[in-house]
């Protein structure tokens, strides 16, 4: 056997093993995070905050998100390819896949916006704070999701060669469409729109502290010093939590998109066999670090939001109680 044929052979040998063990420990590792979001923030402390309903949708599209798109690649790991060589089963859940991603990713705008709304000084503004905003905003973004990839029954088929995946696009037009879509529609414009409504957050906090409501005068004397203090403490907390949404977002999923696009240009390039063991296992771990993004929220919130950490402590100590493990 020839040093390039050793090479693809330990490259293909490198691909199975992440597809059949990485891919399954983000599965696990994001499907726990995920149903442990959706326990806490059934809790009554969360459940008529309309922020909390967004991110309860965000979780509940995220393990779909994670299982239509990781449970193949697992297979794949295997050997078994037979979901998709099939293709009703293979348009089904590229559908799925491209509908939940969409509501994983704007339900985290939703939030955003919401935050936006409740930091307000305008009453109107903050009257827009409600779980009927976010029930339009979810159901308004799933209509849009259903009429941008509804196409995919059209455009995707089973079996396609010199491709990463073999449930892929053959038609270039669908190509383009289809990963111009994914890397506007769910990975740059959500990302914009977190940073702007982040922001405007930061600016409404600001003019809050700066300007705060009339009080008696024995209270509207703060001292200066520790005015400025606590201003630039809020001021730096926020901006950390709009960089972990914004940047684990943009970080974890962008790669993804330039890596369809690129898929998509050279699809009809004939590739040696070396380039395409190469291109498969960068798409292998790109995959990967695309669905961490959404996998490990939980996580995030219990180390940042002492809240959600405390609610999470309380249900594990009642569920605890509830089997006499502890008193």
């Amino acid at each position: 056997m020839s040093g390039n044929e050793n090479l693809i052979a330990s490259l293909n040998y490198i691909t199975a093993q992440i597809n059949r063990y990485g891919a399954l420990f983000v599965i696990l590792f994001g499907t726990t995070g995920n149903l442990l979001n959706f326990i806490v923030f059934n809790d009554r402390a969360f459940h008529e905050n309309p922020c909390t309903n967004y991110l309860w949708w965000s979780s509940i599209s995220s393990i779909l998100f994670i299982w239509s798109g990781l449970l193949t690649r697992v297979l794949s790991g295997y050997g078994i390819n037979w979901p998709n060589q099939n293709p009703p089963l293979c348009k089904i859940r590229l559908f799925i896949l491209n509908i939940c991603w969409s509501i994983a990713a704007w339900a985290f705008v939703g939030a955003t916006m919401d935050r936006y709304f409740c930091s307000s000084a305008s009453a109107v503004y903050r009257l827009k704070s409600s779980i009927r905003t976010a029930r339009k905003f979810l159901i308004a973004i799933l209509i849009l999701s259903i009429l941008l990839f509804v196409q995919v029954f059209y455009c995707y088929q089973a079996s396609v060669p010199n491709v990463p995946v073999l449930c892929y696009t053959q038609a270039p037009a669908c190509q383009l469409y289809n990963d111009w879509t994914n890397i506007l529609y769910n990975i740059t414009i959500p990302s914009c729109f977190m940073a702007i409504f982040g922001i405007l957050t930061i600016t409404n906090i600001r003019k809050r502290i700066i300007h705060p409501a009339p009080t008696s005068n024995s209270l509207s004397m703060p001292n200066n010093a520790n005015m400025h203090v606590n201003l630039k403490k809020i001021d730096r907390n926020l901006r950390r939590i709009l960089l972990i949404q914004v940047l684990v977002l943009l970080a974890l999923s962008l790669p993804v998109g330039i890596q369809r696009l690129y898929a998509s240009v050279t699809s009809n390039v004939s590739k040696s066999s070396l380039q395409v063991a190469i291109e498969n296992l960068i798409y292998a771990i790109i995959v990967l670090i695309r669905f961490i993004a959404y996998s490990m929220s939980f996580y995030l919130y219990i180390f940042s939001g002492s809240m959600f950490r405390d609610t999470f402590k309380r249900k594990i100590q009642r569920k605890l109680r509830d089997m006499h493990i502890i008193h």
